[in-house]
This record gives structure tokens, sequence and C-alpha cells, in this order.
């Protein structure tokens, strides 16, 4: 059974990504509702300082919509707002199975596979955080509100992208040839959505190993030198213990660069 849901799917440029921002589409809470997120964000501070895990809240996006089919060769996103708190809360499965997603927080991430100039990916094994622990992840984070918009309070999810790229492995901006959204996913099991980028470096391996990250959060960086066999190698073989979004945007990424008739072939296997 698969983790995850794929909402939308492409090869989208900055200027192809159409979003729609009401800060008025919040999560619809009773004060019932609000008083039990409270009471067990409350523990959950609790058990994050014991275990040394930083936990704190944070203004975030809120996935409302992700829509392909308005005008062909865009993706048309529909934002609202929301919070660390409601993300952490409503993805546990007392609530998350008794809800239906639209009365979920909705949380918004983005991720990227980055690639090396000399043809390799950067990956993850996660460590010191509060979800998919030991699993592989791609680079990615949280869509912040108060971080990653433009001057006029647009959301730029590009933006928040290059944020998490150079926090988690010291990349900069001009270290970069080009960057692509590939498409919209929904984690299942800590229910969320996720914006899934393409990001190639003008750098080979040996120097992104000579970035100094601004960030702790990635204690080892792992790799891999990409062929169409060796990815779907590494997605079949460890297919459960990959994150439920880096999984969809490894096999979005190979779509790309092997072919729809490889993301397809692929994604049966680990069906």
């Amino acid at each position: 059974m698969l983790e995850f849901e794929i909402l939308a799917q492409g090869y989208y440029r900055p200027e192809q990504l159409i979003i729609t921002y009401d800060p008025t589409l919040t999560m619809p809470k009773t004060a019932a509702i609000q008083a039990w997120m409270d009471d067990l964000w409350t523990q959950k501070l609790a058990v994050a300082r014991e275990k040394q895990i930083p936990l704190f809240d944070a203004p975030l996006f809120r996935l409302i919509a992700a829509d392909e089919s308005r005008q062909e060769g865009m993706l048309h996103l529909s934002l609202g707002n929301t919070s660390y708190k409601e993300y952490v809360t409503t993805r546990v499965p007392e609530f998350a199975q008794t809800h239906a997603r639209q009365e979920l927080g909705n949380a918004l991430s983005v991720c990227s596979v980055v690639e090396t100039s000399d043809g390799f990916i950067l990956l993850d094994k996660r460590q010191g955080v509060d979800v998919y622990v030991g699993r592989y992840h791609v680079i990615g984070g949280f869509f912040e509100r108060h971080l990653d918009s433009t001057a006029e309070a647009q959301p730029d999810p590009f933006a928040a992208m290059r944020r998490e790229i150079r926090e988690e492995t010291g990349i900069q901006a001009t270290d970069i040839a080009e960057q692509h959204c590939l498409g919209v996913v929904y984690d299942a099991e800590t229910p969320h959505g996720e914006i899934c980028f393409l990001t190639r470096l003008t750098i080979p391996l040996a120097v992104v190993q000579t970035r100094e990250p601004e960030e702790d959060e990635i204690k080892q960086l792992h790799t891999l030198h990409v062929t169409a066999e060796s990815l779907r190698a590494f997605i079949v073989e460890h297919h459960g213990n990959i994150s439920a979004t880096g999984e969809p945007n490894l096999l979005l990424y190979g779509g790309i660069r092997f072919g729809q008739a490889w993301f397809e072939q692929v994604l049966e296997r680990i069906r």
C-alpha cells in the first residue's frame, strides 16, 4: 500500500505556477477541538524536550487544492493559513482517521531532488526529527509564511525550496542551474501536502561536499549516482524506508529523467 497520493504531476517553471492565497482559508475548529489541540501540543512539547528534539510552532501555508486541469501547462495552487501546531496535532491517528482531509491542518511542505552536475542526487537519512526517523528523504522542509513570501506577501515555493537547500546543505542560489516544480503530493500517513521539485546544480558532488550547512538537521549527507537502473533499484529496495513524500519526489524525478514508462513501471512495482 502506498503512503502517498500524487495530486499533480508535471514540469513547471516559476511562471507556470499560479497561486491563489487567501489567509482566511483556515482549518475549521470548534472550541472543543481547540482545547484538545492545546492540551496535546503541551504534551508533545514535553516529550520533545525530554528527547531533545526541537519542536516549536511556526506560521505555515495550508494546502487547499492543487489543480492542473484549469489551464494546460499550468499548475494552480490554492493556499490558506495553518501552523506547525495544527499540523502536529491533527496528524495523530485518533484525529486524522476520524476527520475528512479538509478538516485537518494540511500544512504544506517543499522537497527537492537535488542533482549535481556530475549526476549524483543528495539524500538524507532522517535523525533528530519527530517523523520518519531512520528513513531516507530528499532535501526539504516546511513552507513558512514569515520566510517564504515575496514583498507583496505572495507565497513563493521556489524561494522556500532554495532556502531549505541552503540551510540543509550550504548550497547557494548561485550554485543552481535550474529548478522546476514536478508536482504536488499528499502524505497520507502524516497528513499534509508537499510540493516536489527538481533542482539541478552547476557544481559537482566534490564541491557540494565542501559547502557548510547553516543548520545541523542533516547529520550525514547520502548520495546516489543516478541511472535508470540505480534509481529503480534504490526505490524498490528501500520502499517502506523512504519518507512518504521523498519517495514520490524520486518517482516524479525518474519520470522526467527516464520517461513516463519508467515512472509507471516503478510505481507498479511498489504498489
